[in-house]
């Protein structure tokens, strides 16, 4: 039997012990201070401490005086606010309650449709619907930066009775009903609901990538879906758990209003209005199917969920602030002072930035003189990545490189001596690379896809550290994203272009074979390379761990010698709640409240 999705997660989770041992005994007088703030003691409120002389609040936070907070390095911050402390706070020790209203900051999507052009963007509002299998997402994960999967319309992750992996069995659970909205009415979820999404999904513009290597998928019985693939993926399974794969009812999909009005599914929260600009509201499904994996009591706990949209993020600031929010996420670390300062008895956890959003500044690798390797590597090292992360992201930021690190055993982003001979400040070494190849004072385009905010100052000091070395940059930043998103994703911008975007997706295929693959339509960047191909294709059909890692490793090299993409920094989330409210925990790829993290909100509660 050909278990990879098993043997994946075996072999990240294995190093779980090792890498929390090496953490511990690196960290220093964090670690020490950490003993001496209640660690083991039911008073205090590990994960959120950072001394012991504060008021406590209503989970007993130790000190959240500015003061001692403000010096805090990186390495401090994820030690002190690490998600993996989140289930020793002692709300978490009692049982959950039902009721309440969650109030979080959101807009309304465009269209609920998971099969449109947006379904991307769906992943960050999935209530109403579930999937075969979900990431997990609650406060007792043993460590939310690694991913975890679970079956949740499948009894069990899938069957694989052949050798070579091409086969998939999904047995389903008797008995889960849709929810009792028309045209749907309540009717049980079946076999046939699976083969129908499937269908629809490989012609669908998120879905595509991921069911491309399925050649059939069949009905054996109402509670037995297999699947066939063309050839072995060694993504298949990673991919299939993105929150936007939704199980819907063919009924809802051919009728008058499609899926784009509203989402019906077998979710724990019952849509009920929506208004473009303002927000959203979610009732609780009285008839869920899911139970509560820690104490076993019926799901959802929320009565409600409610946004409202801020164009502001001081917005939201002051709303939380007021107690209007039960969950804000400040934009940097002089912001998440105040709100410490003016509420000391928020939870707070720092998190990982996931690997499908990395900054970093494309080129057009088709056209001169950017087709020119020392022309690429003379750029990188004319980024001062340390003073960006100094200076503008207040030391909250580390490298940027898009592959999952967790994939090799690596609880947070890449270091500086992980990522090649490119990643650091040369500039002796970058204009003798520009000499040689016989390039002098150019001019480049340099189209941006924000137009304010932390990656704008990113890619505005880069090029200005260009300005000052004589490479001269002609920057667009378009207010309208229809334009950037047209010469980006159209591959017409000219020369540079700052962005982020690589998913979505949580395998390492993402960031390989769709990234960079010449045969790709992600491949942005119009590279070509033989090597690149073969290493990229190969490394999507191992099955084998330890030898996918090892040509994902030498893939990884070889980018970054080549330095396909400018990579820059890439920032820390302050994930912040109130005290009485619990399982909104941040996971590597998995932002919560809005963000692939909704999928975890059905477990999500408040204490009264």
């Amino acid at each position: 039997m050909s278990e990879y999705w098993s043997r994946w997660n075996r072999n990240r989770l294995s190093r779980r012990g090792f890498l929390g041992a090496a953490g511990a005994a690196g960290a220093g007088a964090a670690a020490l201070g950490l003993v001496g703030c209640g660690d083991d003691d039911s008073s205090g409120s590990p994960g959120n401490t950072a001394t012991s002389t504060s008021s406590g609040g209503a989970t007993g936070t130790a000190s959240t005086d500015p003061k001692d907070l403000k010096n805090l390095s990186l390495e401090q911050m994820r030690t002190l606010f690490s998600g993996e402390r989140l289930k020793d706070l002692p709300g978490n020790k009692e049982t959950p309650t039902k009721g309440g209203t969650l109030r979080f900051a959101s807009r309304a999507p465009v269209t609920w449709d998971p099969t449109s052009p947006a379904g991307g963007l769906m992943a960050s509002y999935m209530w109403a619907n579930n999937q075969l299998i979900q990431i997990k997402v609650n406060d007792w994960l043993k460590n939310p930066n690694f991913m975890e999967f679970e079956p949740v319309l499948a009894e069990s992750m899938p069957e694989q009775p052949d050798k070579e992996g091409l086969t998939y069995i999904f047995k389903l659970p008797k008995g889960i009903k849709f929810q009792n909205v028309v045209p749907v009415n309540g009717r049980e979820f079946t076999a046939d609901d699976v083969v129908y999404c499937t269908e629809v999904y490989k012609k669908a513009p998120a879905q595509s990538p991921t069911f491309e290597a399925i050649d059939k998928v069949e009905k054996v019985d109402n509670y037995t879906v297999k699947y066939t693939l063309k050839e072995p993926a060694a993504w298949f399974i990673s991919n299939l758990a993105i929150p936007f794969n939704w199980i819907f009812a063919r009924e809802q999909h051919e009728s008058a209003d499609g899926l784009a009005k509203k989402p019906i599914g077998t979710g724990g929260f019952l849509f009920e209005s929506a208004e473009d600009l303002a927000g959203y509201k979610f009732a609780r499904n009285p008839d869920y199917f899911r139970k509560d994996p820690k104490t076993g009591a019926q799901l959802p706990f929320l009565d409600r969920l409610e946004t409202t949209y801020y164009p502001n993020p001081a917005q939201s600031i002051a709303a939380f602030r007021a107690g209007e929010f039960d969950h804000v996420w400040p934009q940097n670390f002089d912001t998440w002072l105040q709100v410490m300062e003016s509420n000391p008895d928020s939870v707070t956890q720092i998190t990982t930035p996931p690997p499908s959003f990395q900054p970093y500044i494309a080129m057009r690798l088709d056209t001169a003189p950017f087709n020119d390797p020392r022309v690429r590597r003379a750029l990188s090292l004319m980024i001062d990545r340390d003073a960006i992360i100094k200076s503008l992201a207040q030391s909250m930021a580390g490298y940027g490189y898009g592959q999952d690190w967790t994939y090799f055993g690596n609880e947070w982003p890449w270091e500086s001596k992980e990522l090649g001979n490119y990643n650091k400040l040369d500039i002796a070494e970058a204009k003798k690379l520009l000499d040689a190849a016989g390039v002098k004072n150019p001019t480049i385009d340099f189209l941006f896809t924000q137009f304010a905010g932390f990656n704008f100052e990113v890619w505005s000091a880069i090029a200005g550290g260009w300005e000052a070395e004589g490479i001269k940059t002609v920057i667009d930043a378009p207010q309208d994203s229809a334009k950037w998103q047209s010469q980006f994703y159209g591959g017409t911008y000219k020369a540079l272009a700052g962005t982020g975007l690589l998913g979505p997706g949580m395998d390492p295929d993402t960031f390989a074979y769709h990234a960079m693959n010449s045969k790709s339509p992600k491949n942005y960047y119009k590279i070509n390379d033989p090597k690149i191909d073969e290493l990229t294709l190969k490394q999507r059909q191992q099955l084998d761990v330890k030898e996918r890692t090892a040509t994902l490793k030498e893939l990884m090299a070889y980018d970054l010698d080549q330095v396909t993409r400018l990579w820059t920094v890439t920032p820390y989330k302050f994930n912040l709640r109130k005290p009485n409210t619990f399982s909104l925990v941040d996971t590597e790829a998995a932002w919560n409240p809005v963000g692939w993290g909704s999928v975890g909100l059905d477990t999500a509660w408040k204490k009264a």
